[in-house]
């Protein structure tokens, strides 16, 4: 598969590791720390690796995707699938093997040591909220807090905005559309986050996908004393 590289635009360094373990004996070594695997395959999915295996899937995307983006890999599996809303590029679970739990309504729910809750919003647009419904999922995996928006807008009501607030990582939509840019850093502020994973964006502008931006594009909108990282799909 060719996958989009993955950008990490670093609000703050924070480990994403979980320990979770009680306190040791002196004479015994600390537990060496598990990492929380987080993979970006391309639009809004990802797959994030909790350190007990469990595996979700968030927003798998059809076969109509950008120029450049290869289809969903043959061997994705996971335990759970979230899904955000039912357009094309967020709502493939066909896609995805493993017999998953599929999850695309507002709800608490426990997979594993992962606990998943959705939260009821809306798919944003310039002009504010849409009337299509999103479900924003925050992931809480031990001390590791991700929040997936899937299309959500500009978050607005207090809520939401507690349930989001000092994430470790964030993956959010920065093709300009469903979250205006000039915006976007007073949001990720407001919320405290701490990385941004930028997701559902044009591959290139040779190659542009409806009026999607591209990531060079999204970065062009940032102040300069945000500091990006760029890593490969995984961190």
């Amino acid at each position: 598969m060719k996958s989009t590289a993955l950008l990490t635009l670093m609000i703050s360094v924070l480990p994403v590791l979980i320990v979770g373990c009680a306190p040791a004996p002196t004479a015994t070594p600390s537990p060496t720390p598990v990492p929380v695997m987080l993979q970006y395959i391309g639009i809004s999915c990802t797959l994030i690796t909790a350190p007990d295996g469990t595996r979700i899937v968030s927003d798998p995307y059809s076969a109509l995707r950008p120029t450049g983006l290869g289809r969903l890999p043959s061997d994705l599996e996971a335990d759970v699938v979230t899904v955000s809303h039912s357009h094309f590029d967020h709502s493939y679970v066909e896609g995805v093997g493993g017999e998953p739990q599929i999850i695309q309504d507002p709800g608490a729910y426990q997979v594993g040591m992962v606990k998943i809750t959705g939260y009821e919003s809306y798919e944003g647009s310039p002009s504010g909220p849409s009337e299509i419904h999103n479900t924003v999922f925050v992931f809480e995996i031990g001390e590791v807090k991700i929040v997936h928006m899937g299309d959500g807008g500009v978050i607005t009501p207090p809520d939401l905005l507690a349930a989001i607030e000092n994430t470790d990582v964030i993956i959010v939509n920065v093709g300009g559309y469903v979250l205006p840019f000039d915006q976007f850093m007073a949001q990720m502020q407001q919320i405290n986050a701490r990385t941004i994973i930028p997701s559902h964006y044009s591959i290139s502008e040779d190659a542009r996908f409806n009026i999607w931006a591209t990531v060079d594009e999204f970065l062009e909108t940032l102040p300069s004393d945000v500091v990006v990282v760029r890593e490969g799909s995984e961190i």
